[in-house]
């Protein structure tokens, strides 16, 4: 019961703490203006993709980082925000001193958490410059522009063209092993309850055609690399961006990375049905006969797909594309950089989608283990 209500509660705070985010205006010391201009720039490309694949956005502008005092008809509104920890922000709203975020401090109410988030009454995304920063990052060559930022924002337009809000999140839940065993048994059955997902799922799918339709080409297209090599360096940088950006939220706001059980981590790709089903087994009878210490379950996204998931639906679509692509066009004194490139992004493309079916396969052994007549069948005393 009490691991129950400790979920509502920690629910309810973060459900106020977001609606007060979007009640008050943002001050403009807080307001980043670059990284504005360049999310509102990505943006206009998104929108171009949603018409491309039929699905217009109803917008006639996209502006960044305006006055809250300017209503515009058919706009929608970016702002770029600097996150801060409640302790380095003032009661003007501005930070305080140089160190924005403090280690294992609640970020302030106007801080952005979950990357991006999209207010479809509102017809506003609002994003972390952090953010912005980590899936934007490109380097010093000029004319590139980083996938991951594309994708992000791509979400967030879902959920506009959704009409309901969201936000880029994946996250992996804590469970209490001194909680009573049949309140751990309602936590992992909760997470098997369909549906949860699911307008998440759908922003992601359309974030994905998105991607498909402009990766191809500029500024997405890596001109030191073949046509076949930049669409898996496109997979490669969405990977490594997702993974920075989790290590970062965690760090800033749960002071350390936690690591999933180890029947999240696979060892053999493709992995036999045998081992899914003993690692199910595994993770199962630990949370329900353990007493004490936490376990992090990254199958337990009852609002967002978790991250490898949805790093393997990015890799079977622009896997695909990258078959379909020539495996010519690259600078030709980089040809040798090129060819190892490819070689090796194509090894990690294949191991993003494996890692993603993995967890779907050994999510789905839990919930038929959970929802059994004999939940500890087979756990050792």
């Amino acid at each position: 019961m009490h691991g129950v209500l400790g979920r509502i509660l920690v629910a309810c705070v973060l459900l106020i703490a977001g609606h007060s985010a979007w009640a008050e205006p943002v001050p403009s010391c807080r307001l980043d203006q670059p990284g504005a201009q360049v999310a509102a720039s990505i943006t206009r490309l998104a929108i171009q993709g949603y018409a491309r694949l039929g699905h217009p956005l109803p917008f006639q502008q996209v502006i960044a980082n305006p006055d809250h005092q300017t209503s515009t008809p058919q706009a929608l509104r970016i702002y770029v925000i600097k996150d801060g920890s409640v302790d380095a922000v003032g009661a003007d709203g501005c930070l305080t001193g140089t160190m924005a975020l403090t280690v294992g401090e609640e970020l302030d109410p106007i801080s952005v958490r979950g990357g991006c988030i999209a207010a479809a009454g509102r017809m506003e995304i609002r994003c972390s410059s952090q953010a912005v920063q980590m899936f934007g990052k490109q380097g010093t060559r000029p004319g590139l522009a980083n996938p991951a930022l594309l994708y992000v924002l791509a979400h967030e337009l879902g959920h506009l063209l959704q009409r309901r809000p969201g936000e880029y999140a994946g996250r992996v839940e804590p469970i209490e092993l001194a909680q009573s065993q049949p309140a751990k048994l309602d936590i992992l059955r909760e997470s098997c309850e369909p549906g949860l997902t699911g307008a998440e799922e759908e922003a992601d799918r359309l974030a994905v055609q998105v991607l498909a339709a402009l990766v191809p080409e500029p500024p997405y297209r890596e001109r030191l690399f073949s046509s076949k090599g930049s669409m898996l360096w496109a997979v490669d940088q969405l990977n490594m961006a997702a993974i920075q950006w989790r290590s970062a939220t965690l760090e800033r706001e749960f002071i350390s990375q936690p690591t999933p059980h180890k029947s999240f981590v696979p060892t053999v790709f493709p992995t036999p049905a045998e081992t899914i089903d003993t690692n199910a087994k595994t993770f199962v009878c630990e949370v329900l006969t353990g007493t004490t210490g936490v376990i992090h379950y990254p199958g337990r996204a009852t609002t967002h797909p978790v991250l490898e998931v949805r790093m393997q639906r990015v890799a079977e679509v622009l896997r695909v594309l990258a078959a379909q692509s020539p495996g010519t066009g690259a600078e030709q004194e980089y040809q040798p950089i090129s060819i190892l490139q490819e070689q090796l992004s194509d090894i990690l493309t294949f191991m993003y989608r494996e890692t993603g079916v993995y967890l779907e396969a050994v999510q789905d052994a839990i919930c038929s283990r959970v929802n059994s007549d004999d939940p500890l069948d087979h756990c050792s005393p």
